[in-house]
């Protein structure tokens, strides 16, 4: 598992301070961390679902148990790079939302990990649009197709009836 100086870095080069101080930046946190699983960059934290989609326990307890290593963070390798712009290309606008941020990571986390009752697109978005009542279905349908333009899930998506 990968340290606070670890996951320094990456938000550093996302853009981000390390935001534990309000819920929002944390949540951009864990959303962020979670993505960047999913271009490539595996910082050893796992998600379960949670009530605002994947949440890794581990992730807060390093970042808000562990002394804050001294000094920079670490330098990030050309293909640690080469993911976080991938992922900020995606994210668009969007990298500065939690809101975005949210509904986008909870609906890659489903499509890629949902259990057996969520295998079809209007599965997904029904057992969003009841978990998640702050987001209406336009917004999800948008997420949806950010998704799949991105061309990244297309196995995944290709099998959901």
């Amino acid at each position: 598992m990968s340290d606070a100086r670890d996951v320094g870095a990456f938000l550093k080069a996302l853009g981000f301070s390390e935001e534990l101080g309000t819920f929002e930046g944390r949540l951009r946190i864990q959303k962020s961390v979670y993505l960047l699983r999913e271009f490539g960059v595996d910082l050893g934290f796992r998600h379960h679902w949670y009530i605002h989609g994947p949440y890794s326990p581990g992730l807060t307890r390093e970042l808000f148990n562990k002394a804050q290593p001294s000094g920079a963070p670490r330098a990030l390798t050309d293909e640690e790079l080469r993911a976080v712009n991938e992922m900020r290309n995606f994210l668009g606008e969007d990298l500065y939302s939690a809101d975005a941020l949210e509904l986008l990571v909870s609906l890659i986390f489903l499509i890629r990990y949902g259990s057996p009752d969520y295998d079809s697109k209007q599965k997904i978005i029904t057992f969003l649009d009841a978990a998640k009542p702050h987001f209406n279905r336009d917004q999800i349908e948008a997420a949806w197709t950010k998704i799949e333009e991105s061309g990244r899930w297309r196995t995944e998506l290709a099998r959901l009836n």
